[in-house]
């Protein structure tokens, strides 16, 4: 949605979404505009301020051109170029383009009533740049009406005007918009070849003109000569007076802007409650699984359990290996471990298979030599608490194989 705002009295808004009008209106100051957050505010100045100027640099990039823009106007423009504003907006190498000028100062004066009433403009363009054309002319004439105040600050001030002067304001495709008083029409004319065809919207002045030009091809067309029926039609391809020094400080905040972060932040929460609640399942399921396997195996070792009660699976099979050793099963496994680990880590040997049951834990151990075979014999009867037998050694791919039976002394 855009929303067209006049900075200079009559203060004229219109709505507008896509193609549409949506609602037109006028208000008796610029703080009276009825801004929404979520629309692209359009600035229209008066196009009297505004002229075109057709140029042909040979600059191999529009920095250059527009370097040289006001050495190249120079003579063609009465007032002093420091003064000046140019804004070239579609610019082509080694292609004649057209140029338009405003004056700085007036520039300045129109960023000062927009950040003196907040208003967050995101374009300002001249009115006549938003004249429509017809689709069989390449040019359109309104004649309107312009209010003349007999002060400067009668505008802001909301003075009623003195009096009304009549415009003829103009948009060619080529040349450009301008805004001239009627008596200078013939001089304008005298740039567009004669094979032109002119849409006009007054019906009497297009009889006039084509009393007084009866070469020429004017064609009248009731375009209505406010924005809200220029707009109604398709748009013509406005421009924008700003460049950096004179955009407004006020920025335009639109809920649209936070809607990429919002939607990315949004994204990404989905995606990690959704990779969490996954990962809280799939544990859940495998925690489930794991449940499922220590009742399996204590029901497998123990027929005689008959249930098995869930998250106590090693409390019920420590119990059964004591009722069925006849002493504490913990104490004695535990006892023998930790004997017996002192010993395999000193020697660095690995431990291949352990069995424990009725109170003996049988191990089997890779070594690298007999020699060591004998070695790890004494020293784990030489610890005070087991009394180790060697049941077997054996050579096995290169290394030896001994199991050895452990007990407590």
């Amino acid at each position: 949605m855009k929303l067209y705002v006049r900075i200079e009295a009559p203060f004229e808004w219109v709505k507008v979404s896509g193609q549409h009008v949506e609602a037109f209106g006028e208000v008796p100051s610029l703080a009276d505009y009825p801004i929404s957050d979520d629309e692209e505010l359009v600035g229209v100045v008066p196009g009297e301020w505004v002229t075109a100027h057709r140029v042909s640099l040979p600059a191999k990039s529009k920095r250059q051109f527009q370097t040289a823009i006001p050495y190249a106007l120079e003579e063609a423009i009465s007032e002093d170029v420091e003064g000046l504003h140019f804004v070239c907006p579609q610019w082509k190498a080694n292609q004649e383009c057209t140029v338009y000028v405003v004056a700085k100062q007036k520039m300045r004066e129109w960023q000062s009533l927009v950040n003196k009433h907040k208003l967050a403009l995101d374009r300002l363009v001249p009115n006549h740049s938003l004249v429509p054309f017809h689709d069989a002319a390449q040019c359109s004439l309104a004649l309107a009406s312009v209010p003349v105040f007999d002060c400067a600050d009668a505008q802001e001030n909301q003075m009623q005007a003195v009096a009304w002067h009549p415009q003829i304001i103009a948009n060619h495709q080529n040349l450009g918009g301008v805004c001239i008083d009627p008596d200078f029409l013939d001089v304008w004319l005298m740039e567009l070849p004669l094979s032109a065809t002119i849409a006009v919207n007054d019906q009497e002045l297009t009889e006039k003109l084509i009393e007084a030009n009866p070469d020429r091809d004017f064609r009248y067309w009731s375009f209505g000569n406010k924005l809200a029926h220029w707009l109604e039609h398709s748009q013509a391809s406005s421009y924008d007076l700003f460049r950096d020094e004179f955009r407004p400080s006020v920025r335009h905040v639109s809920w649209r802007s936070f809607a990429v972060p919002a939607g990315l932040l949004l994204a990404a929460i989905l995606l990690t409650g959704a990779f969490d609640g996954y990962r809280y399942f799939a544990l859940h399921s495998e925690i489930a699984n794991i449940d499922a396997e220590q009742q399996r195996i204590v029901k497998q070792a123990f027929p005689e359990i008959a249930y098995v009660e869930p998250t106590k699976e090693r409390f019920m099979l420590e119990q059964a290996l004591v009722r069925f050793s006849g002493q504490p099963q913990s104490s004695t496994a535990q006892t023998l471990l930790a004997e017996t680990a002192a010993v395999l880590k000193r020697q660095n040997v690995t431990l291949a298979n352990m069995v424990f049951r009725e109170s003996e834990l049988t191990i089997t151990c890779k070594l690298n030599d007999f020699s060591q075979v004998d070695l790890l014999t004494i020293q784990l009867n030489a610890r005070p608490k087991i009394v180790a037998k060697l049941q077997s050694s054996a050579a096995d791919d290169g290394q030896i194989m001994a199991t050895y039976s452990l007990t407590s002394s």
